[in-house]
């Protein structure tokens, strides 16, 4: 799994990590800009580096902080352009070319908030992808600003609801069910931001399985990241997360406290030999986010996300 821009983002939020202490009971939101009103920062395709080509507005751009949200296309073959924006059904923004689009709707809309497709039958013209080649990622993501550590959380609420709006295989003489696949996925860093610990910025990818082409509901995934980051993925099963599906095309909601999940992810990390430099708590913290599709398979897809959401409450001090 290639999560290139991720790990650039983690090592950039090193330096701004600090200890926090866990005063208040009162929930706080951990994702700016939750829905996506304010734009994307544009990422070039080319893997392996975060360059910023420039910026998409949004509905509402933020002129004092500007856009949160990088816009991820991973080993897309061109680049959205600024000069692709269109008005499109209920006052939505669109951005688009042929090979990907992201539309940005209106609060309280049939388009809200946002929609990311992508037409990989265009990126691989046709031909299915070999093992070993890179695969198209359109992915949403963004740091998260002072993060309180695990220790200190009482409970992390995490809302979101999707919804497929297309999904279209197209299958060759060489598809392969394990090497050619769409999936739509939302994933947290938990990364050790504690400057005096041995293990500082090390981290484990935590996996909430959203949309797999292969299977109505998501089965778990407790696995290194041996394409990428070299981390620890812990994904539990679709089922923990909704009793839905989004292959119905209906709206699939994941309303879920995920701090005990995240544990039992570190803990997994650890009996597996990785994180093995601390297995405290206190250290580790949710660094980041990214949300949307990796595609290796020829894939027409389309996926709509509003209402996301990520409220820690902090313990009460004795």
């Amino acid at each position: 799994m290639l999560r290139f821009c991720m790990l650039l983002l983690l090592l950039t939020s090193l330096a701004g990590a600090g200890g926090i202490s866990a005063r208040s009971a009162a929930p706080r939101e951990l994702i700016r800009d939750p829905g996506f009103q304010r734009g994307f920062i544009l990422l070039d395709p080319a893997p392996g580096k975060r360059v910023a080509l420039g910026v998409l507005p949004g509905l509402v751009p933020d002129t004092k902080t500007g856009a949160v949200w990088d816009l991820a296309q991973w080993s897309s073959k061109e680049t959205l352009r600024l000069e692709s924006r269109q008005r499109w059904f209920g006052g939505a923004l669109r951005y688009a070319n042929g090979f990907k689009s992201v539309t940005l709707g209106m609060p309280g809309t049939e388009e809200a908030s946002v929609s990311l497709r992508v037409n990989a039958e265009a990126e691989y013209g046709g031909r299915a992808r070999k093992s070993g080649e890179p695969w198209v990622h359109l992915l949403a993501q963004q740091e998260i600003e002072k993060p309180p550590a695990l220790s200190e959380l009482s409970a992390a609420r995490l809302r979101i609801e999707v919804r497929l709006r297309s999904a279209q295989r197209i299958e060759t003489p060489d598809y392969s069910r394990d090497l050619h696949a769409a999936q739509f996925q939302l994933f947290f860093s938990v990364q050790n931001l504690n400057r005096a610990s041995p293990g500082y910025g090390q981290y484990l990818w935590f996996g909430v399985p959203l949309y797999d082409d292969r299977h109505r509901v998501a089965p778990a995934h407790q696995a290194p990241d041996t394409g990428g980051t070299q981390m620890f993925i812990y994904t539990p099963a679709g089922s923990v997360f909704s009793r839905q599906s989004a292959h119905d095309k209906k709206w699939l909601t994941v309303d879920a406290d995920v701090l005990p999940l995240l544990r039992r992810g570190l803990e997994t990390a650890w009996q597996r030999g990785f994180l093995k430099d601390s297995q405290s708590l206190a250290d580790y913290r949710i660094a980041s986010l990214n949300l949307g599709w990796e595609v290796p398979g020829i894939f027409n897809v389309e996926m709509q996300v509003r209402k996301l959401s990520l409220k820690v409450t902090s313990q009460r001090n004795p």
